[in-house]
Parts: C-alpha cells; structure tokens; sequence
C-alpha cells in the first residue's frame, strides 16, 4: 500500500471520529438540561417540600388544638377551648366544602343524607372539594367550620359579579332556625351549615343575574358575642357600612392551605354526628377540615376569612 492510500484512509477515520464525538457533544445538549432548568426545577422541588411541609405543620397545630378526651369532656366550659389567644391555632379556622351527589354502593351507609322530593327519596353523599373549586350552575353545597379558638361564629354571604362589584351582604349563620341561634364554638365543636335538619339542608348554588360570577362567604370568629343582632329564622340583611366596619376591624392577611390528600373523600359518619350534636366533639384521630387558614392577627378580638364559590364557566366545560 502506497504512503498516500495509508495517509487518505487515515485522515477518514479522524474525520469520522470527530464527527461522531460532535454528534455526541450535540446530543448531550439537546437531552441534558442547562444549568438554569436544573436550578429551576431544584426550586420547584424545594418549593413543593416546603408546601407540603407547611399542611403537614397546618394539620398538626389544628388538631392538636382539639384537646385531650378529658379536655372534651367539660363541653360547656369556655375554658375547654383555647384561651392562650397566643396560640399558633387561635388564629386559625378550618373549612370544608362539601359537594353533594347522588350515593353509590361504596359510600358509608351511615354517613349519608336523605332528601325527600315529591313522592321519591334521593340519597346523598358529601364530597370534600377544595376552596379554589369551581360549581356548576345547580350545584348542591354543604360547609362545615370549625375552630380552634373559642368565640361565636358569624357567616356572611355577597354574590359577586363579574364587573368586580357585590351585592348587599346577608348574616345566613346564626339565625334561629338553625340550633335556636347558638353559634358559640369551641375546639373540636363542628358546625355545619345549613345544619342537617334544617330544609334543605344545602346551598344550591343558584345564579340571580346572568353577570354572577359566585358567591363570597364571610366567615368571623369574635371573643365576644356581637351586639344588636335582631336574629330571625331568615337570613339577616346588613348594611354595607355595617360590614365595612367588621371589615376594618377583623379582616387581615391570610395564609391558605388545602389537604390535597383529603380532596375527594366523602362525609363519614364520625364528621355526621359531631355535626349533628354539639356535644359531640372531634378528636385529634378524626378527619381535619379541607382547608385551613391562618391570619396574621389584626385583632385578638376576632378573626375574618373570606371564601369564594366560584361559578364553572360552561365555555371551559369539558363535553
């Protein structure tokens, strides 16, 4: 073999080695990510432990709150709920949406609920739904609240629309129909609302122009019972300086977390018949409510969260 045959097939075989470590080279930085993607997902990661971290605290502090057996036991007692307003849990309350459908042969016999329609029977079933959930138009809803802190619990209700604006807020808890108007609460106390015997006992979530949007609820824990509230078996009307006032008093920053393992989980009769009898207390071992907010204190005197319920947009709805 001449020298120039030897010399051309060995600059072949370098022209093919170096296209195959440029073909690797570009390979690996088309697959590989950059250093930004890595550090950006390290942050998504780390963030996600830190959410998960902060419901796990969230869950801990409120059901710590709910007391020891012998604590429960002194119901009538306002010293059998928190007292130390200092208290991590004091500024917190604990809500969960129910959404109402029909019962099938896996869910709780004992936890169910029995609508009676003209000449028929429905049986329902609570499911548990995030804050952020949205309902459709008809959409049968139940809530339940709970507090750490011992106080009275007031709800209020706005319809919202879409231009941002509200309505005239109504005080729908307490009324008279409802436990004769008893809306003291204590750790571990639940209440539902509506209350199982009342009729119905669900919001049907109703629009009342075509421009809502959904409905705001209002909820207040205050130390001290509310004065010159003429309660009835309806829903009080309130004036909107009347509600701008609690606003200006109670209402504060607000920390929200949702127990995503929870979501989906239908009502059992444990939660049924604490709802049903305020003697009847939680423990530490039930079902923590849905969704657990905590307020940066404004006032020791009270606290205020506010819940949207959010109308599904039939545009988005999928067929």
């Amino acid at each position: 073999m001449s020298v120039g045959v030897r010399g051309r097939r060995l600059r072949l075989v370098n022209g093919l080695f170096i296209l195959c470590i440029c073909g690797a080279i570009a390979a690996m930085s088309t697959t590989a990510p950059s250093p930004v993607a890595m550090m950006a997902r390290a942050n998504a990661q780390q963030q996600g432990d830190d959410e998960d971290q902060e419901r796990q605290l969230f869950a801990k502090e409120f059901l710590q709150a709910r007391g020891t057996s012998d604590q429960r036991r002194n119901l009538r007692n306002p010293r059998g709920g928190i007292q130390n307003n200092a208290d991590p849990a004091s500024l917190m309350l604990g809500i969960t949406l129910w959404r109402l459908r029909p019962a099938n042969q896996k869910d709780d016999p004992q936890a169910r609920l029995l609508e009676q329609e003209a000449d028929s029977e429905v049986v329902l079933v609570g499911e548990r739904v995030g804050s952020d959930s949205r309902f459709q138009e008809g959409q049968k809803v139940r809530l339940g609240v709970e507090s750490p802190r011992t106080g009275y619990l007031y709800v209020i209700d706005r319809e919202q629309y879409a231009d941002g604006t509200y309505s005239e807020p109504y005080l729908i808890f307490p009324t008279l129909k409802t436990r004769g108007g008893d809306n003291a609460v204590v750790a571990g106390r639940l209440i539902e609302i509506p209350d199982q015997d009342d009729r119905p006992f669900y919001f049907k979530m109703t629009r009342h122009r075509q421009d809502q949007s959904g409905e705001v609820l209002t909820f207040l824990i205050t130390f001290q019972p509310l004065p010159n509230l003429q309660l009835s078996r309806k829903a009080l009307k309130l004036t909107n300086e009347q509600f701008s006032q609690w606003e200006q008093k109670w209402k504060s920053p607000t920390k929200r977390v949702e127990l995503a393992n929870h979501s989906g989980k239908t009502y059992t009769k444990v939660e049924m018949n604490a709802g049903s009898n305020k003697t009847v207390l939680l423990s530490r071992d039930d079902p923590p409510p849905q969704t657990i907010f905590r307020t940066i204190g404004k006032s020791r005197e009270g606290l205020m969260v506010t819940v949207p319920l959010r109308y599904e947009d039939p545009n988005t709805r999928k067929n």
